[in-house]
């Protein structure tokens, strides 16, 4: 297929090693650019603050996709070129690779020898610590609410505002990734809770079942 601009938008908040190891593993055919969003000191109020920014310096640099990821992943030599050729082939807006630790219960090693799938399997499904989207799509849906501090429920809310507009995410085997889960650490205790609340009062007077999507999380997914 024909080469685009791709951009990789990770965060910096608390392993720097993490991220040296997830950049390094990140191979693709693409021409591709490292945008790095350093939120180590908390100058930014949220997760979802840093993606922003992250997302429309791609833009900026004219990304066709834009590649957002946690700093504790690895990728296959494939993932990104298979994301890309899904993305494109079936007009994803918002695409995720599948993650081969979950699925699989596949280490590092497993993902390195795993070979290359010929096809996949795409479905409705949403994991925020790896995620494709679209400059179009971004516009269409606009940026993470900023205001979900310092993390959770930006990637709930998310989900939402893409299923009511008709666009849900989707998951794909064919882009295979490992995700070690939770090994930067996680937000202050009570951020959950407060911030589940906050997505129940925003959208209450929009749909009745707002509510029940908070209490399940409203997406299959393990957030960042």
């Amino acid at each position: 297929m024909e080469r685009i601009k791709v951009g990789a938008v990770f965060v910096n908040f608390r392993r720097p090693d993490l991220l040296v190891q997830a950049v390094n593993s990140l191979e693709t055919t693409h021409h591709w650019r490292l945008f790095v969003i350093d939120n180590a000191t908390l100058k930014l109020p949220s997760l979802a603050a840093a993606w922003n920014r992250g997302i429309e310096a791609a833009v900026a640099w004219g990304a066709g996709r834009i590649l957002v990821s946690n700093d504790d992943v690895l990728f296959h030599p494939c993932t990104v070129d298979h994301l890309v050729e899904r993305a494109v082939l079936k007009d994803y807006g918002f695409l995720c690779p599948s993650d081969v630790a979950k699925e699989q219960g596949l280490d590092p090693a497993g993902l390195a020898s795993l070979a290359p799938p010929s096809d996949g399997v795409d479905r409705f499904e949403a994991n925020y610590s790896c995620f494709m989207l679209s400059p179009s799509l971004y516009d269409e849906i606009g940026p993470f609410d900023e205001g979900f501090t310092p993390a959770y429920f930006e990637d709930t809310d998310y989900n939402f505002r893409l299923g009511l507009a008709g666009l849900p995410g989707t998951t794909t085997t064919y882009a295979p990734y490992f995700h070690y889960g939770g090994a930067s650490g996680g937000p202050p205790p009570g951020s959950a809770d407060r911030n589940r609340r906050r997505f129940i009062e925003k959208w209450k007077d929009t749909v009745p079942w707002a509510e029940a999507f908070a209490r399940t999380g409203g997406l299959m997914s393990d957030g960042g």
